[in-house]
């Protein structure tokens, strides 16, 4: 049986001064990473799902937290996992 890992990456604008409160709270997700962010507001996010609804499902959660002023799809990427073993 073969699945599939979306990979995707997400550029979210926040507020600067509630940007550490976005950051943690994303960081929570367990779908998710913070890849960076600045005193200015700008977060890069990658997300680890298993399907596309999970991508829009943590989507439209980050743009609904408080300080948050966008939130972008960048990236997307599926790949097969397989059963082999890696060597």
């Amino acid at each position: 049986m073969s699945e599939k890992v979306h990979i995707s990456s997400l550029l979210v604008t926040a507020k600067p001064d509630l940007t550490p409160r976005v950051v943690e709270v994303i960081t929570a997700m367990p779908i998710a990473e913070v890849a960076h962010s600045n005193s200015v507001g700008k977060i890069i996010v990658t997300l680890e799902t298993p399907d596309e609804s999970a991508i829009v499902q943590a989507l439209t959660d980050i743009q609904l937290l408080d300080g948050v002023v966008n939130a972008s799809l960048v990236y997307h990427h599926a790949e097969a996992l397989t059963d082999a073993p890696i060597q």
